[in-house]
């Protein structure tokens, strides 16, 4: 079962590809077909196959123009996948383990979004404090959800605040609405647990943002999301919850 699981998952994936591509742009997620966004070719089923056709069959190419293809989507699939088999095992596929599938799909596309665009879609958010609301009645329980989005939240406002005072943007205000939804679906069980969320992104935030600059892709005056690394402590807090 777990095998399907993950086969399920590299296939979301390739639609969360989709997603990353589109919502940024105002496009349909559901029309037209998916095409090469270079030259307007459109991807045949066995070139949509994922991560394989990326590797065996179009090499990295748009099979129409030989554009390179972005490494973004067999890694996202890849990720998505894995993901699914990780939490699959860890949660089963009951309400809890869905809630936590649908988590993943929505986390990813605004970390891409975010790492692309510099802006965290309202959807994305929403949907994550929606779904973890209402399924809190069936897993956590509608108080932690209730206290996990406001304590999470609570914790960025404040980081938020500061650094406005100070005229220097710490977060955007998106990073706080990702907060609050993830803190009603993992909801809130300890101050320890805020504790381990916020040393996460942080943390990772500040590898990351290090190898970057160390990589030359960045330096210290650009623009560096946080919602990414607020997004890899959810994950990593709900997963171990």
């Amino acid at each position: 079962m777990q095998w399907l699981v993950l086969l399920l998952g590299f296939i979301i994936g390739s639609f969360l590809n989709v997603c990353i591509y589109r919502i940024p742009r105002g496009e349909s997620v559901a029309f037209p077909p998916s095409h090469c966004p270079s030259c307007g070719h459109t991807i045949r089923w066995y070139e949509n196959i994922p991560v394989f056709s990326y590797l065996f069959i179009l090499r990295g190419r748009c099979s129409g123009c030989k554009e390179r293809i972005s490494i973004q989507y067999p890694l996202v699939e890849f990720i998505t996948g894995i993901l699914f088999y990780l939490f699959f095992l860890r949660f089963g596929l009951g309400i809890m383990g869905i809630k936590y599938l649908i988590f993943i799909c929505l986390l990813i596309v605004g970390i891409w979004v975010d790492f692309t665009h510099y802006y965290i879609p309202d959807r994305v958010s929403l949907s994550i404090f929606i779904i973890g609301i209402v399924t809190s009645f069936f897993t956590i329980g509608f108080e932690r959800s209730v206290l996990g989005a406001g304590i999470f939240a609570l914790f960025y406002i404040v980081l938020y605040g500061f650094g406005e005072s100070f005229g220097h943007e710490i977060m955007g205000f998106g990073d706080v609405k990702l907060a609050m939804g993830i803190g009603a679906m993992i909801g809130y069980f300890s101050l320890y647990q805020v504790f381990i969320f916020l040393n996460i992104a942080f943390i990772t935030g500040a590898i990351i943002g290090v190898g970057l600059i160390l990589l030359k892709r960045k330096t210290r005056k650009d623009i560096m999301p946080f919602g990414p690394y607020i997004a890899i402590a959810g994950l990593v807090v709900g997963y171990l919850s």
